[in-house]
């Protein structure tokens, strides 16, 4: 059998767009999984919002399975600015609020905690 340098690059050029098909593909599914799939053990935060009279945060968050929750405000380096009292809470939907009363308008930062997780969300306070 001989293999023409025609042949040797047809076969070159499949080969090369099969790989590349894959490699793609490998990297979409990888992205996907990483950060669009909510991790089976960790509580995950629906909704971070500022309501107004009185300032208060309403946090929304799935529960998987009873654990204590802390939650945290941090300013914008990320240093504490005030902790509230944890949490147990059951498996479920839950809706926390957490007082904002004596804060300056500004850019702070939520932070939830467990034994296994944790996790900051961005916000706006803004009164005026």
């Amino acid at each position: 059998m001989r293999f023409d340098l025609e042949t040797l690059r047809i076969v070159l050029t499949i080969s090369l767009s099969l790989v590349l098909v894959l490699v793609l593909a490998r990297r979409f599914r990888r992205k996907v999984f990483a950060k669009d799939l909510p991790a089976l053990r960790h509580a995950e935060l629906s909704e971070v919002r500022v309501a107004y009279h009185p300032p208060r945060l309403v946090v929304r968050l799935q529960v998987p399975r009873r654990e204590e929750y802390r939650t945290a405000l941090l300013d914008n380096s990320h240093q504490p600015l005030q902790e509230w009292e944890a949490v147990d809470l059951a498996p479920g939907d839950h809706a926390i609020e957490r007082s904002l009363e004596g804060r300056s308008d500004g850019f702070y930062h939520l932070e939830l905690r467990s034994p296994t997780q944790r996790t900051v969300r961005r916000f706006r306070l803004q009164q005026a």
